[in-house]
């Protein structure tokens, strides 16, 4: 099984954790976390999608509540990864914002 991982930085205080196993050419797991440096806070973990119980999910991290966990439906783990990494790129700002949000309360 050979796995891959690295960073992207969004820009300098939201960055994306990426890591995911290939076996046979083929995703076998995936993790995509955001994460935030926020003001007070080192780098949080505000969104991860993975495959941690053996489907496709994200998690919602919530600072005050126990994590949100929700299914998405995917035909496998490569094409929850595209999503998983194109979600995060899309919605990463609108993530963040919520997040701050929620350290106010």
């Amino acid at each position: 099984m050979r796995e891959v991982q690295y960073l992207r930085y969004l820009d300098g205080e939201n960055r994306l954790r990426i890591r995911f196993e290939l076996e046979r050419g083929q995703v076998a797991s995936f993790v995509v976390q955001l994460e935030c440096e926020i003001e007070g806070h080192a780098w949080l973990p505000i969104v991860r999608y993975d495959t941690a119980h053996g489907f496709a999910h994200r998690d919602k991290m919530h600072p005050y509540r126990e994590t949100e966990k929700t299914e998405i439906p995917t035909r496998n783990f490569k094409q929850g990864l595209t999503f998983a990494i194109g979600d995060m790129e899309t919605n990463w700002q609108a993530y963040r914002r919520r997040h701050e949000e929620w350290l106010k309360k």
